[in-house]
């Protein structure tokens, strides 16, 4: 079973995760995920906590990564927290530091039967990260733009695996630049 999806989407499956837990394989990325491994790891109430603290405190970054998919009318303050992110993917792929993603795993160890897929930028592929909850965790919220990536490599496909195409040719700011990983490591959205 795969679960998870593009961005705020992804949280549908919440409602039916408890339900699939223990009958099969499950491979996990994006928010879903996340609340998956820390509920295991925790408990349903404290996941739940946690996944509703991680959106509201880093929504207006999650809001201009998921373009026009979020219904809500497009005012200044909008189109000025657009810029101020282009602004800093300009100089950085990320927004966050790695301590903002910590601080959302604080607690969650031991290991899960459930995997997370994840795109290698090294290996130009994509691999599964198994075992341990808090590396699942992680690797499911290594969302590429919002934070550094995940043991230097990896990034979640939450976003990745669905790059909005049609949000690209309606006009929009290109917010996320995939690069060519075989010109070397870069340092900036500009190089």
């Amino acid at each position: 079973m795969h679960v998870g999806g593009y961005g705020f989407q992804g949280l549908a499956a919440l409602e039916h995760i408890n339900d699939l837990a223990g009958k099969g394989n499950i491979i996990l990325n994006g928010l879903t995920g996340y609340y998956t491994v820390t509920a295991e790891a925790l408990r349903e109430g404290e996941a739940i906590s946690r996944l509703n603290e991680f959106v509201k405190s880093l929504f207006g970054t999650l809001k201009v990564m998921e373009g026009s998919t979020i219904s809500s009318p497009v005012g200044l303050r909008d189109k000025l927290q657009k810029i101020r992110h282009c602004r800093i993917w300009s100089r950085q792929n990320y927004v966050f530091e790695s301590d903002v993603r910590d601080f959302f795993l604080k607690g969650v160890s031991g290991s899960t039967d459930a995997s997370s897929e994840v795109f290698d930028l090294k290996e130009r592929s994509l691999k599964l990260v198994s075992g341990a909850a808090g590396k699942v965790a992680a690797s499911c919220i290594s969302i590429l733009g919002l934070f550094p990536t995940f043991m230097g490599r990896y990034v979640t496909t939450t976003f990745f695996s669905q790059i909005p195409v049609s949000f690209l040719s309606d006009g929009d700011i290109v917010l996320l630049n995939l690069r060519d990983p075989s010109f070397g490591m870069l340092n900036t959205a500009s190089n």
